[in-house]
Protein backbone atom coordinates (compact mmCIF):
# COMPACT_ATOMS: atom_id res chain seq x y z
CA UNK A 1 0.00 0.00 0.00
CA UNK A 2 1.41 3.41 -0.94
CA UNK A 3 0.34 6.88 0.11
CA UNK A 4 -0.69 9.42 -2.51
CA UNK A 5 0.84 12.82 -1.74
CA UNK A 6 -1.34 14.48 -4.37
CA UNK A 7 -0.03 16.76 -7.07
CA UNK A 8 3.64 17.68 -6.83
CA UNK A 9 4.66 20.87 -8.67
CA UNK A 10 7.42 20.69 -11.31
CA UNK A 11 10.78 20.67 -9.55
CA UNK A 12 9.03 20.02 -6.22
CA UNK A 13 9.69 17.23 -3.75
CA UNK A 14 7.33 15.05 -1.78
CA UNK A 15 7.53 11.79 0.14
CA UNK A 16 5.69 8.66 -0.87
CA UNK A 17 5.16 6.21 1.99
CA UNK A 18 4.96 2.51 1.21
CA UNK A 19 3.57 -0.12 3.56
CA UNK A 20 4.36 -3.77 2.78
CA UNK A 21 2.96 -6.81 4.58
CA UNK A 22 5.78 -9.02 5.88
CA UNK A 23 3.46 -11.71 7.27
CA UNK A 24 5.18 -15.14 7.11
CA UNK A 25 8.26 -13.62 5.44
CA UNK A 26 10.65 -13.67 8.43
CA UNK A 27 14.25 -14.32 7.42
CA UNK A 28 13.57 -13.60 3.74
CA UNK A 29 14.52 -10.72 1.47
CA UNK A 30 11.37 -9.04 0.22
CA UNK A 31 11.13 -7.20 -3.11
CA UNK A 32 8.01 -5.16 -3.91
CA UNK A 33 7.43 -2.86 -6.83
CA UNK A 34 4.92 -0.10 -7.40
CA UNK A 35 4.15 2.41 -10.13
CA UNK A 36 4.01 6.19 -9.82
CA UNK A 37 1.92 7.95 -12.50
CA UNK A 38 2.90 11.41 -13.65
CA UNK A 39 1.66 14.04 -16.09
CA UNK A 40 5.09 14.18 -17.75
CA UNK A 41 4.54 13.00 -21.36
CA UNK A 42 8.08 11.56 -21.50
CA UNK A 43 7.76 9.64 -18.19
CA UNK A 44 4.07 9.02 -17.61
CA UNK A 45 4.86 5.99 -15.44
CA UNK A 46 7.82 5.44 -13.14
CA UNK A 47 8.36 1.99 -11.65
CA UNK A 48 9.89 2.00 -8.15
CA UNK A 49 11.23 -1.00 -6.24
CA UNK A 50 11.49 -1.45 -2.47
CA UNK A 51 13.74 -4.20 -1.10
CA UNK A 52 14.69 -5.24 2.39
CA UNK A 53 15.45 -8.13 4.68
CA UNK A 54 12.59 -9.12 7.00
CA UNK A 55 13.65 -9.88 10.57
CA UNK A 56 13.10 -13.47 11.65
CA UNK A 57 11.84 -14.27 15.14
CA UNK A 58 12.34 -18.01 15.04
CA UNK A 59 13.60 -20.80 12.83
CA UNK A 60 11.70 -23.93 11.81
CA UNK A 61 13.89 -26.72 10.48
CA UNK A 62 12.87 -28.41 8.26
CA UNK A 63 10.06 -26.18 7.04
CA UNK A 64 7.89 -29.13 5.98
CA UNK A 65 7.40 -32.81 6.81
CA UNK A 66 7.66 -35.47 4.11
CA UNK A 67 6.84 -39.13 4.60
CA UNK A 68 7.79 -41.61 1.88
CA UNK A 69 7.65 -45.25 2.83
CA UNK A 70 5.48 -48.29 3.37
CA UNK A 71 2.56 -49.06 5.63
CA UNK A 72 4.64 -51.64 7.52
CA UNK A 73 7.33 -49.07 8.43
CA UNK A 74 7.18 -46.43 11.15
CA UNK A 75 7.45 -43.02 9.45
CA UNK A 76 8.57 -40.28 11.80
CA UNK A 77 10.23 -36.88 11.45
CA UNK A 78 11.40 -34.20 13.88
CA UNK A 79 10.93 -30.48 13.36
CA UNK A 80 13.05 -28.13 15.49
CA UNK A 81 11.52 -24.76 16.39
CA UNK A 82 14.10 -22.32 17.76
CA UNK A 83 13.36 -18.76 18.87
CA UNK A 84 16.05 -16.29 17.88
CA UNK A 85 17.89 -14.26 20.49
CA UNK A 86 15.68 -11.64 22.08
CA UNK A 87 12.46 -13.21 20.79
CA UNK A 88 11.32 -15.88 23.27
CA UNK A 89 8.21 -17.71 22.16
CA UNK A 90 5.95 -20.16 23.96
CA UNK A 91 3.95 -22.71 22.00
CA UNK A 92 0.38 -22.62 23.29
CA UNK A 93 -1.25 -25.18 21.00
CA UNK A 94 -0.56 -27.60 18.14
CA UNK A 95 -3.36 -28.33 15.67
CA UNK A 96 -3.48 -30.86 12.85
CA UNK A 97 -5.89 -30.28 9.98
CA UNK A 98 -6.68 -34.02 9.60
CA UNK A 99 -5.79 -35.69 12.95
CA UNK A 100 -6.47 -39.17 11.56
CA UNK A 101 -3.30 -38.79 9.44
CA UNK A 102 -0.79 -37.71 12.07
CA UNK A 103 0.32 -38.16 15.66
CA UNK A 104 2.70 -35.68 17.27
CA UNK A 105 4.59 -34.95 20.47
CA UNK A 106 5.93 -31.56 21.45
CA UNK A 107 9.09 -31.66 23.57
CA UNK A 108 10.94 -28.67 25.06
CA UNK A 109 14.63 -28.59 24.14
CA UNK A 110 15.61 -27.08 27.48
CA UNK A 111 14.45 -24.74 30.18
CA UNK A 112 12.84 -22.36 29.74
CA UNK A 113 11.42 -23.83 26.51
CA UNK A 114 10.44 -20.36 25.24
CA UNK A 115 14.14 -19.44 24.98
CA UNK A 116 15.68 -22.79 24.06
CA UNK A 117 13.06 -24.05 21.61
CA UNK A 118 11.02 -27.15 20.93
CA UNK A 119 11.17 -30.42 19.06
CA UNK A 120 7.95 -31.44 17.33
CA UNK A 121 8.03 -35.17 16.55
CA UNK A 122 5.52 -35.98 13.81
CA UNK A 123 4.50 -39.56 12.98
CA UNK A 124 2.37 -40.96 10.18
CA UNK A 125 -0.84 -42.50 11.56
CA UNK A 126 -2.44 -43.53 8.27
CA UNK A 127 -2.50 -47.32 8.02
CA UNK A 128 -3.51 -47.71 4.38
CA UNK A 129 -1.51 -47.01 1.24
CA UNK A 130 -1.97 -43.75 -0.62
CA UNK A 131 -0.91 -40.13 -0.70
CA UNK A 132 -2.10 -37.24 1.41
CA UNK A 133 -1.31 -33.68 2.29
CA UNK A 134 -1.92 -32.18 5.70
CA UNK A 135 -1.00 -29.12 7.69
CA UNK A 136 0.22 -28.59 11.24
CA UNK A 137 -0.53 -25.20 12.80
CA UNK A 138 1.44 -24.14 15.85
CA UNK A 139 -0.13 -21.35 17.90
CA UNK A 140 2.35 -19.18 19.84
CA UNK A 141 2.20 -16.34 22.33
CA UNK A 142 4.20 -14.09 19.98
CA UNK A 143 2.57 -10.95 18.59
CA UNK A 144 5.14 -11.00 15.78
CA UNK A 145 4.65 -14.68 14.89
CA UNK A 146 1.29 -15.82 16.35
CA UNK A 147 1.19 -18.99 14.27
CA UNK A 148 3.51 -21.27 12.33
CA UNK A 149 2.25 -23.50 9.52
CA UNK A 150 4.14 -26.68 8.66
CA UNK A 151 2.96 -28.49 5.50
CA UNK A 152 2.97 -32.30 5.51
CA UNK A 153 3.31 -34.42 2.36
CA UNK A 154 3.02 -38.22 2.42
CA UNK A 155 3.28 -41.02 -0.12
CA UNK A 156 2.65 -44.35 1.56
CA UNK A 157 2.94 -47.67 -0.29
CA UNK A 158 1.65 -51.04 0.81
CA UNK A 159 4.02 -53.69 2.22
CA UNK A 160 6.21 -55.54 -0.29
CA UNK A 161 4.53 -58.39 -2.15
CA UNK A 162 6.05 -61.66 -0.79
CA UNK A 163 5.44 -63.32 -4.17
CA UNK A 164 7.81 -60.88 -5.84
CA UNK A 165 10.80 -61.66 -3.62
CA UNK A 166 14.06 -62.32 -5.49
CA UNK A 167 15.17 -65.93 -5.54
CA UNK A 168 18.85 -66.99 -5.69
Amino acid sequence: MASNPGQIPAGGREKISVKVSTHNRGGQTLHKGFTVYTNDPKNSKVRLQVSGRVNAYLTVEPQFVRFIGRTDQPLKQSVIITPLKGHPVTIKEVKVLQPENLHYKLKPLGLPPGKSGYELVVENAKLDAGSYQDRITIVTDSEKKPSITIPVYARIQGPPDPGKQKSN
